[in-house]
């Protein structure tokens, strides 16, 4: 019986993989996707050089779970239909082609919260996932699919990656407030005694893409050039300290910040004015994703009383936090 985690984001693509009762297998890929005939000829290996994904689209041959900058002329899809689009569901065939398997018994996704509240939006995007599919390496099948609100994941994911009797005693008594900084979306969910507040969770659009910009723009003023938000967005997913710019070594950490300070700021007032009807003390704020880091400073200002704690490995936490899910 095989379990999928999937967490389709606008900069990652991240799959948890597995039979119920073990470890899941996890895989993180670049949510690049376009049509094959954008993709630049790679003369040399490098950072960033791993194998397209080859699928099809509509008819249309495609290159799905690599970096966005290695396309030419293409504008990645950036907005909330993004389930919707051609890239999206490129993306959701490379993902099934990674899983390796004919048949997929249950199949846990998210969606901001937002639209995770919406019927319309979860069953068009569950017509997306459900049946029978068609792949470069054959058919497969994906039995079943439940769709929950995005920052579940990581809240589901925290007792299974370790959690000692305390934090256990938290996350099932305690007020958890789960933050979701992805590329698109800053989300939220208030869970109270284990019991998602549907009310007091949200969705911000002050999110990591916004930040990139920011710290891209901001580079170009300080040190000339052009503003590169992929080749930021790149040296972040691999880990990088660093962007060469004009042939010197630029320090990151310093532009993030600053630009962090300014977006999270934004995001934290939304959230703070969704829970200003909560009665509940927040005890504890988990910060997944990709931006977990840069906005825990700015977490740590809005609830001063509580602890504020990044999920372990957080870009993959929703997806493995969906495989713990499903598996139950």
């Amino acid at each position: 019986m095989t379990i999928v985690g999937l967490d389709v984001g606008y900069s990652n693509l991240k799959l948890a993989v597995g039979a119920p009762g073990a470890p899941p297998r996890v895989l993180v890929r670049p949510a690049g996707a376009a049509p094959l005939a954008r993709l630049g000829e790679r003369l040399a290996a490098g950072a960033g050089s791993e194998a397209a994904v080859r699928v099809e689209v509509a008819g249309t041959p495609w290159a799905a779970a690599i970096e966005p900058v290695r396309f030419e002329g293409w504008q990645r899809a950036l907005h909330e239909d993004y389930t919707a689009s051609p890239a999206f569901r490129a993306l959701v065939q490379a993902a099934l082609v990674l899983v390796g398997e004919a048949r997929i018994a249950r199949l846990v996704t998210g969606l901001p919260v937002a639209q995770a509240q919406e019927p319309r939006r979860r069953e068009a995007l569950r017509r997306v996932l459900l049946g029978e599919h068609h792949t470069p390496n054959g058919r497969v099948l994906v039995a079943e699919v439940h769709i929950v609100p995005q920052p579940v994941g990581a809240f589901v994911d925290l007792p299974c990656s370790g959690a000692d009797a305390e934090l256990l005693a938290r996350l099932e008594e305690g007020t958890v407030l789960v933050l979701d900084a992805g590329y698109y979306s800053v989300d939220w969910a208030l869970i109270v005694a284990g019991e998602l507040r549907r009310g007091a969770s949200g969705t911000s659009l002050e999110a990591m893409s916004v930040l990139i910009e920011r710290a891209a723009t901001r580079l170009a003023e300080t040190h000339g050039g052009r503003a590169q938000p992929l080749a930021l967005e790149a040296a972040l997913r691999r880990g990088r300290t660093h962007l060469a710019v004009f042939g010197a070594r630029v320090a990151l950490a310093p532009l993030l910040e600053a630009a962090a300070g300014e977006v999270a700021a934004v995001a934290l007032e939304a959230l703070r004015q969704a829970l200003r009807r909560e009665v509940s003390n927040v005890d504890l704020v988990l910060l997944a994703g990709g931006g977990a880091a840069l906005y825990a400073p700015g977490a740590r200002s809005a609830f001063p009383h509580a602890e504020v704690r990044l999920a372990p490995e957080p870009v993959a936490a929703n997806a493995r936090g969906f495989f713990h899910y499903g598996a139950h």
